[in-house]
């Protein structure tokens, strides 16, 4: 399938300016970005010298500790978000998606630093020369955690399951193409498929699970199963122990793991704890209570860093931080609306505040992190005189002077949601007192992850607006964000759809070439640009603050838990 050549000629012009003749041109020089550009070039020169002096001191470790005095002691990392669940089939939240794909399962295949599709439960595939079957032949050496093996049966009722429509997966277009499937013998299994860019993906990040504990229980029973938070029963490098909920998990080391993926992992036992307070988490690595941060707060990095006992690295993160505007509801229906919020928003002042040197000002719904990344596109800019011109077009008006706009009588007052965590509610605090400097009233409203989730996932969708960091895939399949027959599905949070958009993300599955889809991305970012039913606020750096003494910690856009199996600990570190 292709795209009209027509699609190439819309120039990347702000649309919205000529429709309603309002604000200066985006990535226009306001407010005192342009003064603090070289203070930040600076602190980024810092950043990646220390970054690079790490990596040395790291090698240097790895060369002098051989493979074997490696192994033992308990790895302690704590994150601000709990993992939710630990059944593949309906968790949506990134920290549960990293524990299934690294620690506790296997993936069919799993992505190498390009994201290339490589093998692991599947040593080899084959596709058929007419491109419509592949056929994957597995492992015969890795075994539930009960002891029962692997198997092709176990691959055929995952997909079954993802596909099916009383499951609650979180990204059903990851196997959009994928159209039936035969189990040839007990480690080899075919697909039948449609050509796809990016075909192999999902198999990537979709851990497999057991037919056997999971294949009596009826799909739409699924979410509520005890296999996600009392009984998880896994594949991977790392068993479950326990779950404490609201504080950790806890996980051991497996030792019959295959040698060919990897082996038993160096530390004993790893723990996830959830601490959602920053300060609470630095005072705990500081005091070894903890060896790792996964998401530390980018304020402290510069703190922690001078800590001789301590180590900060960071990697761009395919991750950007948005609000999102539920256009199901009033006044978010009315895109002059949305678009003058985005206006009104210092999102400069924000990056400032919470990402410092860790982060920078999102134009669109593609980072840093992708290579179809265009540091040309530039964000709207912060411009409350022309939010205040956009807000008047649309009907909204300070008829009483309270300073609150009304439109036929209705204050524009909304309340957004988070969860409590210290940068978002910075985060609400500039936006709201931004919004209030051009009449609209801002009720700040924090919740924890296990309530906001269903708050904004549900069909009912009981939120104005709320704000989340958003993780994305490198394939760029965004259909679950946008698409129009995908309203009502839990990712497509804001109802906001438009027909040229849906045939622009389709395309983006099929091309073979990247010049074509930098095309059709670019289009694709126009659209949603002008449509504004996300406000993007900022791209983000992912931070890490360890001990000193934990070892092997590489990440990248695939995530802080790829490596977690070659992570180690100083003998002095262990507990």
């Amino acid at each position: 399938m292709t795209w009209p050549s027509a699609l190439w000629s819309v120039t990347l012009s702000v649309l919205f300016l000529a429709a309603c003749d309002a604000g200066p041109p985006r990535g226009a020089e306001t407010g005192s970005a342009a003064d603090s550009a070289s203070e930040d070039q600076a602190e980024r020169i810092a950043a990646e010298a220390y970054r690079q002096a790490v990596v040395a001191a790291d090698s240097v470790a790895h060369e002098q500790i051989s493979e074997s005095s490696r192994y033992g002691g308990t790895i302690v990392v704590a994150g601000r978000n709990d993992v939710i669940t630990l059944n593949p089939l309906v968790s949506t939240d990134i920290e549960s998606v990293q524990h299934q794909a690294h620690v506790l399962f296997t993936t069919l295949v799993r992505s190498g630093p390009d994201f290339e599709p490589l093998p692991y439960l599947a040593h080899e595939w084959t596709i058929d020369p007419e491109g419509d079957r592949i056929t994957f032949h597995l492992r015969d050496d890795v075994y539930w955690h009960d002891g029962v093996p692997v198997t092709a049966r176990d691959v055929a009722f995952t997909w079954q399951r993802v596909v099916d429509p009383e499951v609650p997966f979180f990204n059903p277009s990851y196997f959009d193409a994928w159209e039936a499937v035969e189990v040839l013998d007990e480690h080899t299994v075919r697909f039948t498929v449609r050509p796809r860019s990016n075909l192999l993906y999902g198999w990537a990040v979709t851990a497999i699970i057991p037919e056997h504990i999971l294949g009596d229980v009826p799909p739409a029973a699924l979410a509520d199963h005890p296999f996600g938070t009392v009984s998880p029963v896994g594949s991977g490098p790392f068993r479950f122990v326990e779950r404490i909920p609201g504080d950790r998990w806890v996980f051991e080391a497996n030792p019959d793991f295959p040698e060919d993926l990897g082996g038993r992992p160096y530390a004993d036992r790893l723990v996830y704890r959830q601490i959602p307070d920053d300060a609470v988490a630095d005072a705990a690595l500081r005091t070894g209570e903890i060896d790792l941060i996964v998401d530390a707060n980018p304020a402290s990095a510069q703190r922690l860093s001078a800590d001789s006992t301590l180590v900060v690295t960071s990697f761009p993160a395919a991750e950007y931080a948005l609000i999102a505007w539920n256009t199901r509801r009033d006044p978010f229906t009315d895109p002059r609306v949305r678009r003058a919020l985005t206006l009104a928003m210092d999102r400069e002042s924000i990056v400032d505040v919470v990402r410092g040197p860790y982060g920078s000002v999102s134009a669109g719904p593609v980072g840093p992190w992708h290579w179809t990344y265009d540091p040309a596109w530039e964000p709207f800019p912060f411009a409350p005189d022309s939010a205040r011109a956009l807000l008047e077009q649309s009907g909204w008006t300070d008829e009483d002077g309270d300073g609150v706009r009304e439109n036929r009588g209705v204050p524009l007052r909304f309340e957004l949601f988070f969860t409590p965590r210290q940068a978002w509610m910075d985060v609400s605090t500039i936006v709201q007192a931004n919004l209030a400097d051009v009449g609209a009233a801002v009720e700040p409203r924090a919740r924890e992850q296990a309530s906001l989730v269903p708050m904004v996932t549900s069909p009912d969708r009981r939120f104005d607006a709320f704000l989340v960091s958003w993780a994305r895939d490198v394939p760029l399949d965004d259909r679950d964000l946008w698409a129009c027959d995908r309203v009502d599905d839990p990712m497509q949070f804001t109802g906001w759809c438009h027909p040229e958009l849906d045939a622009v993300l389709d395309s983006m599955q099929f091309v073979s070439d990247r010049e074509s889809l930098r095309r059709l991305t670019r289009r694709y970012e126009t659209l949603v640009a002008d449509a504004q039913p996300y406000t993007f606020l900022f791209n983000v750096e992912t931070v890490l603050a360890r001990r000193a003494g934990l070892r092997g910690v590489g990440a990248d856009a695939r995530g802080t838990w790829a490596s977690v199996t070659e992570w180690w600990l100083d003998t002095e570190d262990r507990r």
